[in-house]
């Protein structure tokens, strides 16, 4: 097995500037540190990172940035992170309910190094801020972003087709026999908000269904605005036979405005989400949604900024999975 003395006559350096480059440690000139790592890949070395994180004196930390309204993303982003910190030996430090101006002034903190961090992993609707990703890219940090497929900006960027999944999410609904749908958008700062809704917007026309302006809402992924939204779209009158929500949060107000309103789910009106969030199931009836693993999305994430070398500017989408439960129904032949 290949030992970084080995690599270290291969790249022709010496054995302590391929421990600084394989901890990810600043101050290694960018020729030297590629040379370090192809020597490292072509004698393929392998490391235990968990075990040689934990026996260092000052553990390197993954730094979580979170400003998002929905209580079970959140969630299930820092159960994803905690777990991968656990895999890489890693502390994990997390930043809720952060706003940009003290994100960018963290950032400077961390490249002045006031504590050895392995990398920043972006929430939406950060993961979308361009100002915010201007600022890391003027830095030596490496860094992935969460849930976005914007492709302005460096970064990994980790996330399931949100157009795609929203498609297959309407189409479902179409043939249960549904023609009159409605939809609640997420935020306009979000850039899956605007892939999800054109997903529903594809799906519609495919099947050559006209889009009733009545039977859309607007909110913001919280609890409180998919109630809210609900409530307008379920006036008395015509309405939706069923309502796909931008993601569960908003759903499940969609849940609690039929019950305020006396309409049965899922034989009077079909409701569907997206994420498989943990009030997916909390709620009853348990939402018909589309699953991706957020948590898994975040430990790959962590995977990804323990490994030596710089974060490639690229894109990984993830499988996602249409998950059946109690809150649709196919329509009742008349």
């Amino acid at each position: 097995m290949a030992t970084i003395i080995d690599i270290a006559k291969e790249a022709g350096v010496s054995f302590k500037t391929v421990s600084r480059v394989l901890n990810g440690e600043a101050g290694v000139r960018q020729s030297t540190r590629d040379r370090v790592i192809k020597a490292a890949k072509a004698l393929n070395y392998s490391a235990n990172i968990a075990a040689r994180n934990l026996r260092a004196k000052k553990p390197k930390s993954i730094a979580l940035f979170l400003n998002n309204p929905s209580q079970s993303y959140s969630q299930s982003v820092q159960l994803g992170a905690l777990r991968g910190c656990q895999n890489q030996g890693l502390f994990l430090r997390v930043h809720d309910s952060i706003r940009s101006k003290e994100i960018l002034s963290l950032i400077q903190t961390m490249e002045d190094g006031a504590y050895d961090v392995a990398g920043l992993i972006l929430a939406p609707p950060l993961s979308d801020d361009l100002l915010i990703l201007e600022a890391i890219e003027k830095t030596n940090l490496s860094f992935v972003r969460l849930g976005t497929e914007h492709p302005a900006a460096a970064g990994l960027r980790l996330s399931i087709d949100d157009q795609k999944a929203a498609q297959d999410m309407t189409a479902y609904l179409i043939a249960q026999g549904h023609k009159g749908i409605g939809f609640i958008k997420g935020p306009d700062n979000y850039r899956a908000s605007h892939l999800r809704w054109a997903g529903f917007q594809n799906a519609m026309r495919m099947a050559q269904l006209d889009i009733t302006e009545a039977y859309i809402g607007q909110g913001d992924f919280s609890y409180a605005s998919g109630l809210q939204a609900a409530e307008t779209i379920l006036t008395p009158g015509i309405r939706p036979s069923a309502i796909f929500a931008a993601n569960d949060e908003m759903a499940a107000g969609c849940l609690a405005a039929a019950y305020k309103l006396d309409i049965r789910v899922p034989d009077h009106l079909g409701i569907a989400g997206i994420d498989d969030a943990p009030v997916a199931t909390s709620v009853y009836p348990s939402l018909t949604t589309i699953r991706q693993s957020i948590a898994e999305m975040v430990e790959k994430a962590v995977e990804q900024l323990s490994l030596p070398g710089d974060i490639q500017k690229t894109a990984l989408l993830l499988p996602h999975e249409l998950i059946e439960r109690e809150s649709t129904a196919p329509v009742p032949q008349i």
